[in-house]
C-alpha cells in the first residue's frame, strides 16, 4: 500500500486553529483509511479550498480563505445508505468488517463534532468497493464566538493607539486586568522578587476582596485574577508561594487547573487551597491539594487557612512519619525519601505510631496496614479525630491483600493507595513529594529520575484492553486519546446493552472504565447485569461518576464497581489507579 501527501504550492505559512483538535482528527480520518484499505492507496493532500464543499457552515461561508485537508482511500467504501449513520454516533464497524478489522468505532461523530468546534465541516464521498473520500474544510483564521467580548469599533481611542493588533483573547484579559486593579486593588503592580505572595483565583469579586485584605493582615502581597487559564501564566509573572482557587470558574473546571499543576515537574511543589461551594473535600485532596475549604467560610476557618499558608510558607523543612514493622523495609523507604528538606520520623508499631502523631502534626504519613499490635485503620481513626489541624496526607503502603470493601473504606481516608511490587517503591516517591510539596528542581538527581520514569513508562499498561462505556463522545474520545497514548487498547460502548453485548463476545477485556449516567440502562444497572454472570465476576469495573456524595459512591460498590473516579477525570489519578488494579488482578 502506498501513502503520499501532496500540498498546494499556493497554500499559506499557516492555518490560526486549535492544532490538538485539527491533529486527532486527521489522526482519526487517516487511521480509519489505513484500517479498511487492504491494497492500493492512501493519500493526504492539503489545498485551499475553493467553494467546494456543500453544506451551509457560516464560518466556511463568510471567511476569506478556506483551507481543505483531503483524506482519499482506494480501500471497501462505504455505501450510500450508511454515509449518514456513521456520522450520528459512535458507530462500530459492523459484521464482517467488525471481525476482519479489529471491531474498533469509526469515532467520526467526534471528528465532526471537532470540526464544528473549529469553524469547520467534514464531508464525505464514497461508494462500495469504490474507496473513500473523507475532506476536512477549516476557516484559515477563526475565533470561536464566545471569545469576543464586545464588537469593536473602528473609531475608538484605545484602537487608534493600537490595540487593534491585540487578539480578542488579549482584550478580555486587558480588561478583567484593570477591574481587578482598580476595583478590587490587588498588588500585581508592587510585587518584588522576595516578597510573599498569594494568588487568589476566585470569580465573586467580594469574596476576591475579603481573601485579599484577609492576605494583607498576614503580610502577602496578593494578586487576583477570576480565570482558571490565567494561573499558569500568573505563575509565571508573580511566581506566588500559595494559591488559594475556587472550583467553578466562568472558564474552566478549577480540577482541571489543579490537575494540570499537579503533573508538571515546575509547579506540582506550590501548595493550592481549594475553596468551593460543592463538598468534594476527598476529591481535591487525592488530587493534591494542600486543603479543602468549603464556602461560605466562617471568620475562624479563614484565620486558619491563612495561618496555615503563613506558616506553610515559612516552613523550609517538611515532616514525614512512616509506619512499617519491617526493619528492612523501613531502611530502604527512608533512604529512597531522604533529603535535607523533609525530617523523617519512623515507628513500627501502632501504638508507637499514636503517640508520634498525638505529639506533632505531621505533613505527610506512609502507613503500612500491617502491624503486629494492631490494624492501620486504627492509625487512620486518630487521624481522623486530630480535625483541629490541616489534613495531613496519607499514604498506604501495604502489601496486604487489600479487599474490596476494605478498599472502598480506605478511599474515604487515603490520598493513595500503593500495593507493594516490583516498582511500587517509585510511585511512593512520586507520591511523597507530591503532598509534601517538595521542589522537584531541588531533590537529588537519582529520585528525579525515578519519579520522571514514571510519566514515560507505562509497560503495566501496554496492551491491556480496555473497554470504555460512556454516551457522550468527548468523553470516549479523550480518554481513549490518553489511554492509547500509554500502548492500551480501547473498545469502546456509547450504552449498558452495547457494553454488556461487547463483553459477551470478547473474554479478554482486562478493564471497564463504566460512566454511571447514562439513558435507558445506566452504569448501576449495567454493572449488576455484568456481575450476574459468574465469569465476570472478577472483571475489573472502575465507575466514573459526577457525583461526589458518600452515598453515590458506595452505591457504585454495592452495584458491582471495583472503584470509582470522579469527574472530571484526572488522567493521571485513572492511570495510576489502572496500573494498581491491573497488577492487583494479575
Amino acid at each position: 500500500m502506498n501513502f503520499s501527501i501532496e500540498t498546494d504550492e499556493n497554500l499559506p505559512g499557516f492555518i490560526e486553529t486549535d492544532s490538538q483538535r485539527l491533529n486527532e482528527i486527521l489522526k482519526n480520518l487517516l487511521s480509519n483509511s489505513f484500517k479498511f484499505t487492504e491494497k492500493g492507496s492512501v493519500n493526504l493532500k492539503i489545498y485551499q479550498a475553493d467553494k467546494n464543499w456543500k453544506s451551509k457552515n457560516p464560518n466556511l461561508d463568510s471567511a476569506e480563505t478556506v483551507i481543505a485537508f483531503e483524506i482519499s482511500d482506494t480501500g471497501i467504501g462505504i455505501s450510500r445508505e450508511k454515509q449518514n449513520i456513521i456520522f450520528e454516533a459512535f458507530q462500530q464497524a459492523e459484521g464482517s468488517t467488525s471481525r476482519k478489522y479489529g471491531g474498533t468505532g469509526l469515532g467520526l461523530s467526534i471528528s465532526r463534532g471537532l470540526s464544528d468546534l473549529l469553524g469547520g465541516t467534514i464531508e464525505l464521498e464514497s461508494n462500495t468497493n469504490e474507496g473513500s473520500k473523507f475532506t476536512l474544510f477549516l476557516p484559515l483564521n477563526f475565533v470561536p464566538a464566545e471569545n469576543m467580548l464586545v464588537e469593536l469599533d473602528e473609531n475608538q481611542p484605545a484602537l487608534k493607539n493600537g490595540l487593534k493588533s491585540l487578539p480578542l483573547s488579549k482584550l478580555r484579559r486587558s480588561e478583567l486586568e484593570l477591574f481587578f486593579v482598580n476595583e478590587i486593588g490587588d498588588d500585581r503592580s508592587e510585587i518584588k522578587p522576595d516578597d510573599k505572595t498569594l494568588l487568589i483565583v476566585e470569580d465573586d469579586p467580594t469574596f476576591a476582596k475579603i481573601m485579599l485584605d484577609k492576605a494583607h493582615k498576614y503580610g502577602l502581597k496578593a494578586v487576583v485574577t477570576d480565570k482558571g487559564n490565567d494561573v499558569i501564566d500568573f505563575i509565571g509573572q508573580f511566581h506566588p508561594n500559595a494559591i488559594t482557587m475556587d472550583i467553578n470558574m466562568p472558564d474552566t473546571s478549577g480540577w482541571k487547573v489543579l490537575d494540570r499543576l499537579k503533573t508538571d515537574f515546575n509547579l506540582r511543589h506550590i501548595p493550592v487551597y481549594v475553596i468551593s461551594g460543592v463538598d468534594d473535600k476527598n476529591n481535591g485532596l487525592k488530587r493534591g491539594a494542600r486543603n479543602f475549604l468549603l464556602k461560605p467560610i466562617k471568620e475562624e476557618g479563614l484565620k486558619n487557612l491563612f495561618a496555615d499558608i503563613d506558616d506553610f510558607s515559612n516552613k523550609k523543612v517538611k515532616s514525614l512519619l512512616v509506619v512499617d514493622d519491617n526493619e528492612h523495609e523501613l531502611e530502604m523507604i527512608v533512604k529512597a525519601i531522604e533529603g535535607s528538606d523533609t525530617m523523617i520520623c519512623t515507628a513500627k508499631t501502632a501504638k508507637e505510631a499514636m503517640a508520634l502523631i498525638k505529639e506533632k502534626t505531621f505533613d505527610c504519613i506512609i502507613l503500612d496496614l500491617v502491624l503486629p499490635d494492631g490494624d492501620g485503620l486504627d492509625i487512620i481513626k486518630e487521624l481522623e479525630s486530630e480535625s483541629s489541624n490541616p489534613k495531613t496526607a496519607l499514604i498506604v503502603y501495604s502489601a496486604k491483600d487489600i479487599s474490596k470493601k476494605e478498599r472502598t473504606r480506605l478511599n474515604k481516608f487515603a490520598n493513595r493507595i500503593i500495593l507493594k511490587s516490583t516498582n511500587s517503591l517509585d510511585q511512593l516517591i512520586d507520591q511523597t513529594t507530591l503532598f509534601l510539596h517538595r521542589v522537584h528542581k531541588e531533590l537529588p538527581e537519582v529520585m528525579r529520575s525515578r519519579i520522571e520514569s514514571l510519566y514515560t513508562n507505562e509497560d503495566t499498561l501496554n496492551s491491556k484492553k480496555v473497554l470504555l462505556v460512556d454516551d457522550d463522545v468527548r468523553n470516549l474520545f479523550a480518554l481513549t486519546t490518553a489511554l492509547e497514548r500509554c500502548g492500551m487498547n480501547v473498545l469502546s460502548a456509547e450504552s449498558g446493552k452495547e457494553a454488556i453485548h461487547i463483553l459477551e463476545k470478547t473474554k479478554d477485556i482486562d478493564v471497564v472504565l463504566m460512566d454511571i449516567m447514562m439513558p435507558e440502562m445506566d452504569g448501576y444497572e449495567t454493572m449488576k447485569n455484568i456481575r450476574s454472570d459468574e465469569s465476570k465476576k472478577d472483571l475489573t469495573i472502575i465507575a466514573v461518576t459526577a457525583k461526589a456524595m458518600k452515598g453515590d459512591r458506595q452505591k457504585c460498590i454495592e452495584s458491582g464497581a471495583s472503584d470509582y473516579i470522579t469527574k472530571p477525570v484526572n488522567v493521571s489519578q485513572l492511570l495510576s489507579l489502572l496500573r494498581v488494579w491491573i497488577k492487583w488482578e494479575a
